[in-house]
């Protein structure tokens, strides 16, 4: 029994709540408040609580009941058992610390998960009993398995703590069947509860620290009321989830005089400042990525972060085409409904973090239902999302973030460029040589330098064209360095670009302005240029003066996020499987590239707008005719009459050492012969130079094919009399993706 009584006393010395003076917590607490500054849960119908004196002596008001929840992930709770109970090595735990070292029963690798409405902690135990004094024991007893221990959460601390009360203690063999009861049951029972009992979560840290903050989202509300709400903070209702151990913090708030509403037009001081608003809430968007995306090293989440931005970027765009003030604010919502979809990532982020780094997920998690709620009490509790506040937000995330963090700049931020590529090369093929085929070859170069300082008139448009052709083939042949696509995806991407800048601008950089200047071709909601970039949705991502000023610039762009979304949403998803087939591609790409990420289905969706139906049937209309060759019906929308592919004229080039031939090698060959092909190029140049490249000088030849007005330079290695030989032959060159052809088919 001394073993037990000293085992007890020992446990009893033990602090394990998570201290509010810890360093950690001193310099993140504030992010924890998030869920109290701004999840609110819709009042609790019908219930009426007299005011306190504020209001004057026998006045009454309707308060609100007020509930955030709080949701705690089982893995949470599980780390943050091991790192205050478990604090030996290997997150383990001596239980009796006998004076004599002869006995011991030691708990390791814990496991806290629900049961039956309650909590079961699982962990591994092994005993050792023994006589005597260290250096001369006698064992009587050793033993291997694992303890079961089941209870219930409770509230502490006055309601502002969470710990846990165990019901029932089982110790399991190593076949996982009970111990029958006996003296070692009774010992490490004993033990075992009074062990578990001292776990705590403390929040009364996050609770005192509500006052500081009120004042900022609640402007409307006296010093007297704050005070008064702050002091009914509490927690409350605590429930053991499938997923998660909830609890919910509650308070009683008292409905703010209503603000008056405009009923005319915002001045321009009123217009800067909603403006103002708005860009600090994407703001403060890019710095909660930017933040948590150092956090993790799983590229899985920094993607999903990244998607969440740009398709929050999309539905601002969206919200700034009503103008504030006109019946819903779409611009709050959409900051809302932002913040929903980022919790989740946040929250698994998190997870990842070591000691007490974890609770700072807490008001994350909890911001999803408790911004939901806002939305609904916010006009009438007087809740106000304002600049200050924002700061404030910026400040809880990271302690040294103030007004700069939040400084809108149409700069390009290296931090989400750095995303984007980080993205962009996880899916770059692993060879370093492109095939450069194209349905239109350039024998017409693009004249950038001119294309930058043309706004085409109608009878300029036969020169200005092929130009503008050229351009966009060497768009996409950038953007498809990055890729490993089959032949098929890359035709079909290469009609995607050239469709797509049509329907976005009908093939234009520029527009003459009413002053008869040159001004990029801008839309009114802030899409700019051939590819009609949208500023706002790219911004940090790329330069903001190269996108309205560089023609080339803005065609790489649209054609990299088109081909993002090619790879990413259409075929990843198996949009080509739907009915419609390989074409679905195309049009699925184009449905994410003009209404955001989540819309990549908008083409064939029943649900659809009837603004997004039309735009996507206007877009399937051009597809088709580039896809048959008449790319150049691009001109009607430019005052011409111009049909048919983009002109172009190759001219047969003599080959270094004979190897290009003019065709007549080809023409010498069988027909039911065979060959293997190693590319498809646009020049001479570009084939050549695979050739030397992939040391098949001597062995391979560069052919020019002509068919009609268009022509090609195809790699050829080699003229086998059967198949067989050919297959044999292509074994050897694997890595350059041959293609065993016959002749005739060339």
């Amino acid at each position: 029994m001394h073993i037990i009584r000293g085992a007890c006393a020992h446990l009893s010395s033990l602090t394990t709540a998570v201290r509010p003076g810890h360093s950690l917590i001193a310099r993140r607490r504030w992010w924890l408040l998030l869920p109290l500054l701004l999840g609110w849960q819709a009042p609790v119908p019908g219930q009426d609580v007299l005011t306190n004196g504020a209001q004057g002596e026998g006045s009454r008001a309707q308060q609100s009941r007020v509930s955030v929840p709080v949701r705690l992930d089982y893995p949470l709770l599980q780390q943050l058992l091991a790192a205050q109970l478990l604090t030996g090595p290997d997150q383990s735990r001596e239980l009796l610390e006998d004076p004599g070292g002869c006995s011991e029963i030691v708990l390791s690798e814990p496991q806290l998960a629900p049961r039956n409405r309650q909590l079961e902690v699982l962990a591994a135990v092994r005993a050792r009993m023994g006589l005597g004094e260290s250096g001369a024991c006698t064992t009587l007893l050793t033993w291997q398995g694992r303890i079961r221990v089941t209870g219930t959460p409770e509230l502490r601390n006055s309601g502002t703590a969470l710990g846990f009360v165990p019901d029932t203690v089982l110790l399991l063999d190593p076949q996982g069947q009970p111990l029958a009861s006996g003296g070692l049951q009774q010992m490490v029972d004993s033990s075992a509860r009074t062990f578990l009992s001292d776990f705590t979560v403390n929040l009364a840290p996050q609770l005192e620290s509500v006052a500081a903050l009120l004042p900022e989202v609640l402007p409307r509300h006296s010093r007297q009321q704050i005070a008064a709400l702050v002091a009914g903070l509490h927690l409350s209702d605590l429930r053991v989830g499938e997923d998660t151990l909830d609890v919910d913090i509650v308070f009683d708030v008292e409905p703010a005089d209503e603000a008056p509403r405009p009923e005319h037009a915002l001045s321009e001081e009123e217009l800067a400042r909603w403006e103002e608003r708005w860009q600090m809430m994407d703001a403060l968007l890019v710095l909660v990525v930017k933040h948590y995306a150092a956090a993790t090293q799983l590229q899985e989440l920094r993607e999903a972060l990244l998607d969440a931005l740009i398709e929050s970027r999309y539905r601002l765009r969206d919200a700034l085409v009503e103008p504030p003030g006109a019946g819903e604010d779409l611009v709050r919502t959409w900051f809302l409904q932002s913040w929903e979809t980022l919790a989740p990532i946040l929250r698994r982020i998190g997870l990842e973090q070591a000691g007490e780094e974890h609770l700072l997920w807490l008001s994350v998690v909890s911001a999803t239902d408790a911004l939901t709620a806002l939305d609904r009490l916010g006009p009438g509790v007087g809740l106000d999302i304002s600049t200050d506040g924002l700061r404030r937000l910026a400040r809880m995330i990271n302690g040294g973030a103030g007004k700069e963090l939040l400084r809108y700049s149409d700069e390009v931020d290296p931090a989400l460029r750095r995303l984007l590529e980080e993205h962009l090369e996880s899916t770059a093929p692993a060879s370093t040589w492109r095939l450069e085929f194209s349905l239109f070859p350039r024998a017409v170069a693009a004249d950038t330098g001119r294309l930058n300082r043309w706004s085409p008139k109608p009878e300029e448009l036969a020169d200005y064209l092929p130009q503008l052709a050229a351009l966009l083939h060497t768009s996409a042949t950038t953007a498809l360095a990055r890729r490993n696509l089959e032949p098929a995806q890359e035709q079909l991407f290469r009609r995607l670009v050239l469709a797509t800048a049509w329907q976005e601008s009908c093939w234009r950089q520029y527009v003459v302005s009413d002053e008869r200047k040159l001004v990029p071709l801008r839309s009114g909601t802030g899409d700019v240029g051939l590819m009609q970039m949208n500023e706002r949705v790219w911004r940090g991502f790329y330069d903001q003066q190269q996108l309205r000023w560089d023609i080339a610039y803005n065609g790489a762009a649209g054609a990299e996020v088109l081909l993002d979304y090619l790879v990413k949403q259409a075929i990843r998803k198996g949009e080509h499987k739907q009915p419609g087939g390989l074409s679905n591609l195309a049009r699925s790409a184009y449905s994410a590239y003009n209404g955001g990420p989540s819309q990549f289905s908008r083409y064939r969706s029943k649900s659809a707008s009837a603004y997004g139906k039309k735009v996507d049937a206007a877009f399937w209309d051009k597809y088709q005719q580039v896809a048959a060759g008449n790319e150049m019906s691009v001109s009607r929308c430019l005052g011409g009459r111009l049909d048919g592919p983009a002109p172009v004229s190759v001219a047969a080039r003599p080959s270094p050492g004979g190897s290009t031939g003019g065709g007549d090698w080809l023409a010498a060959q069988p027909a039911n012969h065979f060959t293997v092909q190693l590319g498809a190029f646009s020049t001479d140049e570009a084939a050549q130079a695979f050739i030397k490249q992939n040391a098949l000088t001597g062995k391979a030849r560069a052919q020019r094919r002509r068919k009609g007005d268009t022509g090609q330079f195809l790699v050829l290695y080699g003229s086998y009399a059967t198949r067989a030989q050919a297959d044999k032959a292509s074994q050897g060159l694997a890595r350059l993706k041959p293609w065993v052809r016959q002749f005739d088919a060339l």
